[in-house]
This record gives structure tokens, sequence and C-alpha cells, in this order.
């Protein structure tokens, strides 16, 4: 985790907020606690939690779309807390239904939720907003965050049961990591691309976690997520170029 977001952060600098965002939407660290949750708590447990995630992918497109709202109006550690808050707001709305429809369902109401925000996406009214220079010791701060949510996530597993262990996957660290300091850095312009660019992941994310539900049952945890893995990066490369060839990206 701490490789992948230096990673991101230096592909940022190189070739664009874009490309840092679509790199930045694989399944790095979702994906990872999942793997790690199955090791851990068990198949049985990691499937159970699948359809919290798809709900917790739900809960990170909330925090998108509030962050893009609040920076535009409050500086970046104040939109960061208050995008979170949505985030589990949004959770909390939805965790005592998240067993009553299927996986399958989530899944198609998890599109229908990307497809919505990707065409009201705010956009930014001022593209002057800028906060500042970039921070010192811009990269160990984010490797530091990285692990520390991974670590804090895969040890709660247990008390927090496979719901909200799943809704808490996809909790925005690398996405509140990078609009933190994009938006500090750089301004809302920025942090707005970046986004965009991670959109094509959770595309990718989304089919890596149905997946694994036909998978993980059937051929256990090495194979389902070697298997869902390779859908995900297939998944996200067409959604990029459908993406770009709509002008969305």
């Amino acid at each position: 985790m701490p490789l992948i977001i230096a990673l991101v952060t230096l592909a940022s600098r190189r070739w664009g907020n874009i490309v840092g965002g679509v790199i930045a939407g694989m399944p790095w660290v979702g994906g990872a606690v999942l793997l790690f949750i199955a090791i851990e708590q068990g198949e049985s447990f990691a499937w159970n939690s699948l359809r919290g995630v798809m709900v917790g992918l739900i809960s990170w497109l909330g925090f998108c779309v509030s962050y893009m709202i609040a920076g535009q109006r409050f500086k970046a550690f104040t939109s960061m807390i208050i995008s979170m808050l949505v985030f589990l707001c949004i959770g909390a709305l939805f965790m005592n239904v998240t067993s009553v429809f299927s996986p399958i369902v989530w899944f198609v109401i998890l599109l229908l939720m990307i497809s919505i925000v990707l065409k009201f996406f705010p956009k930014v009214k001022d593209t002057s907003i800028q906060e500042g220079r970039p921070i010192k010791f811009e990269i160990p701060m984010r490797m530091f965050m990285i692990t520390a949510f991974v670590l804090a996530l895969t040890y709660s597993a247990s008390l927090l049961g496979p719901t909200w262990s799943g809704i808490l996957t996809p909790f925005p660290v690398i996405t509140a990591v990078l609009a933190v300091f994009t938006h500090y850095g750089q301004g809302m312009q920025q942090v707005r691309l970046t986004f965009m660019g991670m959109f094509t992941g959770v595309f990718g994310f989304s089919t890596f976690l149905i997946s694994l539900v036909y998978l993980l049952p059937a051929y256990g945890i090495g194979i389902s997520f070697a298997v869902a893995l390779s859908i995900n990066v297939v998944a996200a490369l067409i959604a990029k170029l459908v993406f770009e060839k709509l002008g969305v990206v």
C-alpha cells in the first residue's frame, strides 16, 4: 500500500491527475483488504461482505460529490471531514437494508449510481481556486496514512462484522489523500480531474466484486481473486476508452 500511493503520486506528477486517478481507482486498497479479510476471517465472511462493499462504493460516490461541492466553499481539511461524514451517513443509511437485495441487484444499483454521478458530477465554477503549495514530505505522509488505514480495518474486521467491514472496505483513504493534497497544492479543477480518472477504476472494481460473488464459493481464495483482478483490469481499460470517447475523462 505505501508503494502504491507513492506510485500514484509520481504518476500524477508525470502524466497528470487523470492518469493518477485511473491508477488510484484500481482495487489496491479494497481488493487487498478483502483478500486479507478472506484469509483471516474465512471465505464465507468475505463473501458476505461483498454486498457491503458495493454499498460502500455508493458511499464513495457520495464522498466525491460532496467533496466537489464542499471544496469550492471550504479548505481542504474541512472538505475532507464533511465528505467522510457523508460517506459514513450513506453507509449507515443502507446498512440495515444491505442484506435485503442480492449481490447482483446491488451491482445493478451501483452501476446506475455511477452513471448518474458521471452525468451530473459537479463542475468547478471558479477554476482559479487554489490554496497553496504542495506540502513537504508529501509522499511519506500519504504512505503512512494509507498503511494505517489498511491495518486498522483488517484488524478490526472481526469486531465490525461482515456488513460494516464491507462498507468500510472502499473507505476513501486514497481518494481523501489525493483530494486533500491536490486541493491544497493545485486547486479544485485538478481534484475534479483526479476523481474523473478514479471513476474508471470504480467501474472496474464493481466487476471485480460481482466476479467474486460467483467465483469465491466455487474456486477458493487464490484463483477467485486472480481471475477477478484480471476482469477488473480489462473492465477498467474498457471504461477508460468509453469515457474518453464520450468526453467524460
